[in-house]
């Protein structure tokens, strides 16, 4: 027996050494770790899981010590369980209890010394876990899924034995016993015992027998079961007893033998019957080929079947196909030849001799396999000839079916190579233009694509029509429509019907977003347009269908400035801000983040198709100058001054100009359908033409109403009785030229749509200059936040300054703004009150320097709605804007104060007497703002140069609204770089920010200057007298301090160091940056840097 064990300590089974244990547990803890981790995930991630934790089991093996007593770890078990029933996981923590309560009933745990072997060993599982319920809470999913598996492992693990037993007795079973009535079979040849009384029988009994008196059967006997012979009488007694009726004395001589058996199934091995065979009989009995019937002599003629009724042959698929029907067709003459399928047949089994059968093939008429392939290409079905696989598709052709006069070999070779192929592109095609026509099986799919399939069916609806055709000359002439006929007839259209998959195969995408789908269409069909594609003009032709949706969201957009489009196919969208109901800009549909990267391959590679930028240049620039005479209430009158209302759509426009611009190559060309005369078409022209000198629009459109609503009308009537079909088009381009075309489609497009532009562009500018005003704003904007007219401000910003030193709640909005527009309103009376001070930093209003407290204010102007969401006058300008302004109203304070501190001059008439050292401290100070007004001055000519650039006079240069709007963009980025407020020129502006600092710090050093000075004389301290007369010593002490404790020598230090950092920065900048505008104040700096 094993010692016991102690506590804390693991008990090795095996005698294992520690390296074995050690990989064990490697072993365990990667199966483990692999179990439970989620599918799919790395192996370096699962590397990493099994090292964290090894370690953490390294840990606790080292440190463990277990002191918990049985009952704390069954308190922790129940806790635990208690704890997933509160989380909505009870059947985890039922899971957990009983696997706990399976461990400690393991064979090996109730087999040791100590019966608490588990509970040392649960309480360690108990320390390594790790926050199990948080992490089973985040991935519940999964480890329901392993608690399922678990929960089948173990039951699977439980029946493995009693599978395994059931196993066993099956094989030791004979099934010959089963079959054997035991009972019956004893009870007829069951022999009567000896008498009892008779002792003479026990000598015929030797001593050898005695041992084995339990049974009846002998040694010889027992062979042939599976039984012992103590187990085997006890299985005959049982028979006996079964015959021996109830009641009856049991006089059997077997005796009675407690035996214990195993089981009640047991096996009587047979002998193997051997039987010879008859080696006189024929010799063909004894070998192994098949036994063939005698050759007969052929028949002198076939005998065939004819039914009565006539409709039978004209049934396709109908039951008599079946395989089981065995059917031969009438040959039209008794000769071989015109029965070759079957007589050839026949041949090769006469000349085999015996050793080929080869089975009769079926036969039927060539009609009735024509009529047969006719309905394949209609609805493919199994018949006769062919079988129909709807799980993959395909199409076969099935064996040993012919017609009279072709073999079924040769018939099954050449549907293959000729027909069926034309039968799996026609079931293709219809199933792609059915998905994306009827939305069958749930395929999302959009417009754009679905107008190419509609272009398809008008391709593919020709060819059924000449099918049909073809059945009915097989009808009225079938000698003359045979199968090699209409290979013929048909060649031509199998090969459109192989293009055309493969066309749709190529363009359509099956998923992705709508916008790509629709994009990836047009763009692959426009590869295949291009000049080295021998199928250019079908694919032109396709196209042009398949523009018909953007060409109609294009129609939207240009009469009702309105981006119809709810299946979001089209390559631009609206953005809209986060907190407006103002509509942000037009911008262009990317790829969604949680997208492929297939689908992102196909975007960037749409970038470079000339289609793709022709629609996107177009919508981006139309969308922007559409809703923008929208939104001023003017695209009404754009159309209706250019009778735009009552023009064809985009896509009838693109019908016109593409033949228009065809006639290069071949002249004036007569179209498939005339247009009918139009009645009294002069009169209307004529009134349309006297209607033209009205100015007013409304009456315009008032009078020439019903006439051109007449004119609509006849358009739509002729257009619905002659619409645009696919293969009127695709003649007409057939017809125009045999020559392969260059781009024409594109260069239609391209000049409908640029003459569309121009209108509106010629309207949006019109908009702009004469209903906005832009150019008055821009001048406004320039005088007032540029500072170009200062000088009608000065008072403001005087009294602000003002103000701001004295920290007098300044920061007051509206105080500003009212104050502001006071002073603006004699000059600018329409665009004064459009202009508001607004207060963005608290902070900064607290702060006693100027330069910092006017980073706290901003200028807000009230402008339309139209600039405002059109890019003119957008926010992030106006903090454009807003930067300029508070840098030139921090030079303006700057010059202000420099030019505001003064020197008491001396009252004597000698202004050349000499000085001494005071007077000389005090004119240092002084050169000290002389230095600084001059640095001011030159930056702030530099600032007034810049901002003094006039755009207004650029604006009729402007052909659209984009190039306004780029033009002022163009224009606020030239000024943010010569004002010195973009990020290369940061360090120039923390330098400009210390003589900011400088400038205030020498205001202070002024004022204390002049507290300490007498009135009467500018360069003399007074230490006796004060100002009243009266000897005061504070005064005298208040004098020494200032000359102690001046700042004179440290303030030009700091000037001289700022002005020598501002000379090298510029110079840095001209000579390496290449930032020429800064050549004169880099010369005039650097030429004054004092020493």
């Amino acid at each position: 027996m094993a010692p016991p064990v102690q506590k804390g300590k693991l008990l090795n089974h095996s005698d294992k050494t520690s390296t074995e244990v050690n990989c064990a547990i490697n072993e365990n803890v990667r199966k483990l770790v692999r179990s439970l981790s989620e599918p799919g995930t790395s192996q370096k991630k699962l590397r990493q899981m099994e090292d964290t934790a090894l370690k953490i089991i390294a840990n606790q093996r080292r440190s463990w010590d277990p002191t918990t007593t049985d009952m704390e770890v069954k308190r922790n078990l129940d806790d635990l369980a208690e704890r997933f029933r509160a989380e909505g996981m009870a059947s985890l923590g039922d899971t957990i209890k009983d696997l706990a309560i399976r461990y400690l009933a393991m064979d090996e745990n109730q087999q040791q010394f100590d019966p608490n072997r588990g509970w040392p060993m649960l309480e360690l599982l108990f320390c390594i876990a790790d926050r199990p319920v948080q992490k089973i809470r985040r991935n519940r999913e999964l480890m329901e899924q392993l608690r399922l598996s678990i929960i089948n492992s173990m039951e699977a693990a439980e029946r493995e034995p009693h599978l395994q037993e059931q196993a066993k007795l099956e094989a030791t079973r004979n099934t010959s016993e089963t079959e054997v009535d035991w009972p019956a079979l004893l009870a007829e040849d069951f022999l009567d015992p000896p008498e009892d009384d008779s002792s003479d029988s026990l000598s015929d009994w030797s001593e050898e027998s005695d041992c084995d008196s339990t049974t009846t059967l002998t040694t010889d006997e027992n062979i042939g079961v599976s039984r012992s012979l103590l187990e085997m009488a006890r299985v005959y007694e049982q028979a006996v007893m079964a015959v021996v009726p109830t009641g009856s004395v049991n006089k059997s001589y077997i005796p009675t033998v407690e035996s214990v058996i195993r089981s009640y199934d047991f096996r009587i091995m047979k002998p193997m019957v051997l039987s010879l065979n008859n080696l006189k009989g024929n010799h063909l009995r004894r070998s192994k080929l098949l036994l063939l019937a005698p050759p007969q002599s052929p028949r002198p003629f076939t005998q065939y079947w004819q039914s009565d009724n006539m409709d039978f042959f004209r049934k396709i698929h109908s039951h008599w196909w079946c395989q089981y029907v065995y059917l031969n067709a009438l040959p039209s003459s008794a000769k071989p030849l015109d029965n070759f399928a079957v007589s050839y047949v026949m041949f090769l089994n006469y000349n085999a001799r015996g050793l080929l059968a080869l089975p009769v093939p079926k036969t039927i008429t060539e009609p009735c396999l024509l009529r047969e392939i006719l309905f394949m290409f209609v609805r493919p079905a199994s018949c006769c000839f062919f079988e129909f696989d709807k799980a993959t598709r395909r199409i076969t052709v099935r064996d040993n079916v012919s017609i009279c006069t072709v073999t079924a070999s040769t018939m099954k070779n050449f549907l293959l190579f000729n027909v069926v192929p034309a039968l799996e592109d026609m079931m293709e095609l219809r199933r792609i233009i059915d998905n994306h026509t009827l939305h069958l099986l749930g395929v999302k799919t959009t417009y754009t694509v679905e107008f190419f399939a509609y272009g398809l069916r008008d391709l593919v609806q020709p060819i059924c029509q000449l099918l049909i055709a073809y059945e009915d000359r097989v009808n009225k002439d079938p000698a003359k429509n045979t199968l090699i006929r209409f290979t013929i007839e048909f060649r031509k259209h199998f090969s459109q019907l192989r293009l055309l998959r493969e066309l749709a195969e190529d363009v359509i995408l099956d998923k992705g977003p709508a916008h790509i789908r629709s994009a990836y269409l047009l763009s692959s069909l426009y590869k295949h347009t291009l000049m080295q594609e021998p199928h250019q003009k079908l694919a032109t032709a396709l196209l042009f269908i398949s523009l018909k949706r953007y060409c109609i969201i294009i129609d939207g957009w240009w009469r009702r400035a309105t981006l119809e489009d709810h299946l979001r196919e089209f390559i631009v969208e609206f953005c809209y801000e986060e907190d407006a109901h103002i509509r942000s800009h037009v911008r262009k549909r990317n790829v969604g983040i949680e997208d492929d990267l297939q689908f992102v391959e196909i975007f960037n590679k749409l970038q470079s198709c000339p289609l793709y930028q022709l629609l996107l240049d177009h919508a981006l620039e139309s969308g922007e100058t559409q809703d923008l005479l929208c939104s001023v209430n003017t695209l009404s009158e754009m159309l209706t001054s250019n009778n735009e209302i009552q023009l064809p759509s985009l896509h009838d426009e693109l019908f016109a100009q593409l033949f228009a611009q065809l006639k290069v190559y071949c002249g004036a060309d007569n179209t498939d359908y005339e247009d009918e005369p139009e009645p009294d078409k002069d009169y209307e022209d004529l009134t349309v033409c006297n209607r033209q000198g009205i100015r007013n629009h409304e009456l315009f459109a008032i009078f020439t109403k019903p006439l051109m609503e007449q004119r609509l009308e006849r358009q739509r009537e002729r257009l619905k009785s002659n619409p645009f079909l696919l293969a009127n088009i695709l003649k007409r381009l057939e017809r125009s030229t045999c020559l392969q075309l260059k781009s024409e489609l594109p260069e239609a497009l391209r000049e409908i749509l640029r003459r569309r532009q121009w209108l509106a562009n010629e309207y949006a500018i019109r908009t702009y200059c004469k209903e906005m005003q832009v150019a008055e704003k821009m001048r406004f904007l320039r005088h007032t936040m540029l500072l170009e007219k200062y000088y009608l401000l000065v008072p403001y910003y005087n009294a602000l300054f003002v103000r701001m030193e004295k920290n007098n709640s300044w920061a007051l909005g509206s105080v500003l703004t009212s104050k502001l527009c006071a002073v603006l309103l004699p000059h600018y009376p329409q665009l004064a009150h459009q202009l508001h001070v607004k207060l963005i930093s608290q902070i900064n209003s607290n702060s006693i320097k100027v330069y910092e407290a006017l980073d706290a204010i901003e200028l807000d102007f009230e402008r339309p709605v139209a600039m405002h969401q059109w890019y003119i006058l957008t926010p992030a300008n106006m903090q454009d804007y807003n930067s300029v302004w508070r840098l030139m109203l921090k030079v303006k304070w700057a010059v202000w104060k420099l030019e505001n501190l003064k020197f008491l001059r001396r009252a004597s008439p000698n202004p050349c007497a000499p000085l001494d050292l005071i007077g000389l401290t005090i004119r240092r100070l002084e050169i000290v703002r002389f230095w600084l007004i001059f640095l001011i001055n030159k930056l702030h000519a530099h600032l007034m140069e810049a901002v003094s650039r006039q755009i207004e006079h650029r604006i009729g240069e402007c052909k659209s609204a984009r190039d306004l709007r780029n033009m002022h963009d163009e224009h606020l980025a030239w000024l943010k770089t010569h004002c010195m407020l973009t990020d290369e020129f940061k360090s120039f502006r923390v330098a400009l920010d210390q003589i900011f600092h400088l400038v205030y710090v020498l205001d202070m050093e002024w004022t204390t200057c002049a507290s300490c000075m007498r009135d009467h004389d500018a360069l003399c301290l007074d230490f006796t007298i004060s100002d009243d007369g009266i000897d005061d010593g504070e005064m005298q002490r208040n004098s020494l301090e200032y000359l102690a404790l001046n700042q004179v020598a440290e303030i030009e230090l700091t000037y001289i160091r700022c002005h020598q950092i501002l000379a090298d920065i510029l110079n840095t900048l001209v000579h390496q940056n290449d930032h020429g505008f800064l050549s004169a104040l880099e010369e005039t700096i650097n030429s004054s840097v004092p020493h």
